[in-house]
């Protein structure tokens, strides 16, 4: 995997636009305070603590976490770069596996899957979509970035043709 970083961090990057998991629930081990930044609409912004009890139930947004402006520049961006140089400080905070001792277990495991498949896949084949009748690029990207969120995200149908290398 080291020899693969820039696969890795397209996989990070495209985990943080569309995250798969949309909620973090968590229960609070000991009384803590939770600090959060707050903007208006004239961009003025406000720092806050939450004071928050032991035995409190917590839900985690993830795809809010992954698109928060303060961790990201540019967060509606795709820019796998910033996994690499590591200049933005929500590279350090990726919510994608949880957190904590409550991290996934899988994590590693899912890591080099993904990378496998992916560099395999790159290394053997070109990739191109084939777009609906009548459908740009543009199109194309919103209908396959759309999908649907329930308890986690489910990708909408899409075709992708594979030529051998």
């Amino acid at each position: 995997m080291p020899n693969l970083p820039l696969t890795l961090a397209v996989i990070y990057e495209s985990l943080r636009l569309r995250d798969l998991v949309m909620t973090l629930p968590k229960l609070v081990a000991e009384d803590t305070i939770i600090p959060y930044t707050t903007w208006d609409d004239n961009g003025i912004i406000s720092h806050h603590e939450k004071h928050i009890k032991a035995g409190s139930h917590l839900i985690i947004d993830s795809p809010a976490c992954s698109r928060n402006p303060f961790a990201y520049s540019n967060p509606e961006s795709f820019n796998p770069m910033r996994w690499i140089t590591k200049t933005d400080m929500g590279v350090n905070n990726f919510s994608g596996f949880s957190m904590g001792v409550r991290a996934c277990i899988g994590k590693r495991m899912a890591e080099i899957e993904m990378i496998t498949v992916i560099g395999v896949m790159c290394k053997e084949f070109r990739m191109s979509h084939v777009p609906q009748e009548g459908e740009g690029w543009g199109g194309m990207v919103e209908r396959v970035l759309k999908g649907s969120e329930e308890l986690n995200l489910r990708p909408p149908k899409f075709r992708l043709k594979l030529e051998k290398r």
